[in-house]
């Protein structure tokens, strides 16, 4: 490349890596294909990300509070369970709303 030429824009990019792929709809034919963003595998990593976050939040916070107001484990406890309460609640609603889009989508 000289130094008059300029380099290609990302919509150039984009239209010709459309192109290579054979469809203009990628993401489209990505979701079909299962590897999109409603693919298994990340509903599932989604799922323990919203489990381990709700008891590592709640079990750091409890930890915090119990040495900041010298309370001992008691806030550690009633937080870590707080958490996992909120982390299993937060993978549920997480779980019902993807079979909730994949119910609409088969049509049943």
């Amino acid at each position: 490349m000289t130094q008059n030429e300029r380099p290609p824009s990302f919509d150039e990019f984009d239209a010709k890596l459309r192109r290579l792929r054979g469809s203009d709809n990628a993401p489209e034919a990505a979701d079909k294909a299962g590897r999109g963003p409603r693919s298994n595998l990340g509903i599932g990593l989604q799922v323990g990300i919203e489990l381990v976050a709700g008891v590592v939040g709640g079990t750091l916070l409890g930890w915090a509070l119990d040495r900041w107001l010298g309370t001992g484990p008691f806030l550690l406890i009633v937080f870590f369970m707080l958490g996992a309460v909120a982390g299993t609640w937060n993978a549920w609603r997480w779980l019902r709303r993807f079979s909730r889009s994949t119910e609409d989508s088969s049509g049943n």
